[in-house]
């Protein structure tokens, strides 16, 4: 596992939250990514996926994070899957800084 959440956590300061969340994939896949929101945040500062299942890899799209929702893109290897591609078996942990 990353140490990321080792090094969000020393620069994070009240009122902010540092917390984990785990989503699971959907079961088809939309190109770009997949939207979540958040049920422990009112608004996300920062996403990080720090963690995926079944060998998929996860990241937050850049600048699709807004109020309590972010943009999260899924792949294995190098390339991003096709839109049909059933990721309800995956799931993604993902770092949040916020409110």
């Amino acid at each position: 596992m990353s140490r990321a959440p080792e090094r969000v956590a020393a620069r994070v300061k009240p009122p902010y939250k540092l917390v984990t969340e785990t989503f699971t994939g959907t079961t088809s896949y939309v190109a770009g990514g997949t939207v979540y929101n958040s049920t422990i945040l009112r608004h996300i500062e920062k996403a990080t996926c720090i963690q995926a299942t079944s060998g998929w890899r996860g990241e937050v799209a850049t600048g699709s994070v807004s109020g309590n929702a972010f943009k999260l893109a899924a792949w294995t290897g190098t390339a991003q899957p096709i839109p049909a591609v059933d990721l309800s078996g995956v799931n993604f942990t993902v770092l949040l800084e916020g409110l």
